[in-house]
């Protein structure tokens, strides 16, 4: 690599570093955000797609306003699963009911969930990188602009600014990995659903 751009990139990584830990903040902001409405709508899409599923059988699960929309979806499937083995008969009427569904569209908001997820979990795992890219900026500089004598100065504001990037590292790290760790059992669990809505899709059509 040409010295020259090698230092260009220092040079703007160095004073630009807390711009950049500032950059990845808004960026997991914006993932946590995202992930949560479509958690949220894919939730929704797939409660009602189970209850399109299940029009004209009588004893389908009565609707209850005080079960969770997990715990209504999770009865649905159970339903029809069941029903499906012990009436394989049936196959022909969720068939029909299915063709109602934009199956196309909640298994893209799937995919999009797992894709977005997955991001969120890795930024998280970015920002004590960035703690510790600060503190080797601040070090290298401080070496680099010294020409062989010692910058009292210069090494109290590189300790000032390792400290600061390393806490801030460390600092959003811990937030976001307890925001994440709440959010992950949620979206492990609609993932499910929507795995099992997908086989019981697949075993419908196969017949």
């Amino acid at each position: 690599m040409d010295s020259s751009l090698f230092q260009s990139l220092f040079t703007f990584m160095n004073n630009h570093i807390f711009t950049i830990i500032y950059l990845f903040v808004a960026l997991e902001i914006y993932l946590v955000m995202s992930v949560f409405w479509m958690m949220r709508k894919h939730q929704s899409t797939l409660e009602d797609a189970m209850d399109n599923l299940m029009k004209g059988f009588e004893d389908a699960p009565d609707k209850d306003s005080t079960l969770h929309s997990h715990e209504k979806i999770q009865s649905a499937l159970q339903f029809v699963t069941n029903k499906i083995a012990h009436e394989p008969q049936t196959k022909a009427h969720f068939s029909k009911n299915a063709k109602r569904v934009n199956e196309r569209a909640m298994f893209d908001r799937h995919y999009k969930l797992e894709i977005f997820a997955s991001v969120m979990g890795t930024v998280v795992q970015v920002f004590p990188l960035l703690g510790i890219l600060g503190t080797i900026l601040a070090i290298a500089q401080t070496a680099f602009s010294g020409a062989g004598q010692i910058d009292v100065q210069g090494l109290s504001n590189a300790f000032v600014i390792a400290m600061d990037t390393t806490i801030l590292g460390i600092t959003f790290a811990v937030i976001f990995m307890v925001i994440e760790s709440s959010f992950q059992p949620k979206i492990d669990r609609v993932i499910n659903e929507s795995e099992e809505y997908r086989k019981i899709i697949s075993n419908i059509y196969l017949s």
